[in-house]
Formats: C-alpha cells, sequence, structure tokens
C-alpha cells in the first residue's frame, strides 16, 4: 500500500508504484467475450513513456491541461497516466456528450491537448468552434489506415 501523504502529486505516486510493483498486473482490458490486454506495471509504463515524451516534445509544461475524450479502454488510463507523469492537468470528458458541448467544454477548461478516438474527432473538426480552440497537440486513436488526420497525429505513433 502506498502512504499517499508523502507525495506531492499523483503522477509522483504512481511513478512508485510503477516501479514498486513492476512486475504484477497493472490492468486487464476486457470486453464480454474475450481478454483484450493484460500489462504488468512496468509494461504500462513503457507503453505510456513514448506518450510523455511526445507531450513534452510539443512544449506541454507542467499544470497545463489535457484532455481525454474515450471510450472506457486501456489506451484512456495510459493517456491519463501520461499526463499526470508529465505534471499536467486531466480533463475528462464524456464522450456521449454532443460534440458541440465537448468544444464548449473543451474552451472553458483551456485544454492545450486532447486525446481522443478517430469518430470523435471526425465530429469535433465539423463543428464551429473547433479551428479556435486554443489546441497545441490533437492524439487520435485509431483511426484507419491512410486517414487524413490533418493537423492530428496517431496515438498509435507513440508506441
Amino acid at each position: 500500500m502506498l502512504e499517499l501523504e508523502r507525495y506531492q502529486s499523483l503522477g509522483e505516486a504512481l511513478r512508485d508504484a510503477l516501479e514498486r510493483w513492476a512486475d504484477h498486473i497493472c490492468l486487464i482490458e476486457a470486453d464480454r467475450e474475450r481478454e483484450n490486454c493484460r500489462l504488468t506495471y512496468r509494461e504500462f509504463k513503457e507503453r505510456a513513456r513514448p506518450l510523455v515524451c511526445a507531450l513534452q516534445q510539443q512544449g506541454f509544461a507542467p499544470d497545463e491541461r489535457a484532455a481525454i475524450i474515450m471510450t472506457n479502454q486501456s489506451k484512456w488510463l495510459i493517456s491519463a497516466y501520461a499526463i499526470f507523469y508529465a505534471g499536467g492537468v486531466l480533463v475528462p470528458l464524456d464522450y456521449k456528450l454532443s460534440p458541440r458541448e465537448q468544444i464548449e467544454l473543451l474552451r472553458h477548461a483551456r485544454a492545450s491537448v486532447l486525446i481522443t478516438e478517430f469518430p470523435f474527432w471526425r465530429a469535433l473538426r465539423q463543428e464551429a468552434g473547433w479551428r479556435e480552440l486554443p489546441l497545441r497537440l490533437v492524439l487520435v486513436t485509431e483511426a484507419p489506415p491512410g486517414a487524413d488526420l490533418d493537423e492530428a497525429v496517431r496515438w498509435e505513433e507513440f508506441r
């Protein structure tokens, strides 16, 4: 068990947990039919590290906000950890909201990074106000091969 009072941030506590229990199971992703993914803490960290580097290379600074619009899946947790590890503030947005509502919340939160799934990104781009958002980096998961992502980057490139 971690003594949370000794940590300054959630990212710091997560970093310690990843080191302390490196070979233990951290995450099991499954749907009703089958198990999709099983990661140890070490593997979880290895999946998040390239995403942390991508955020930092884009100038993502501690206390900056990064939003996630995704269904429940391992990429959501890996993305959240990367945001915490980089010192950022996570802005989780409900994927069931309308694109207009999501854009309004992104604007209000002043998120500089958005991590989302391809269908949600496509819907957001069609909305008025998308281009005015102060997003420096948009990472899109599960885009079909050859899809034109315009200014966005494939999340999977950072594996």
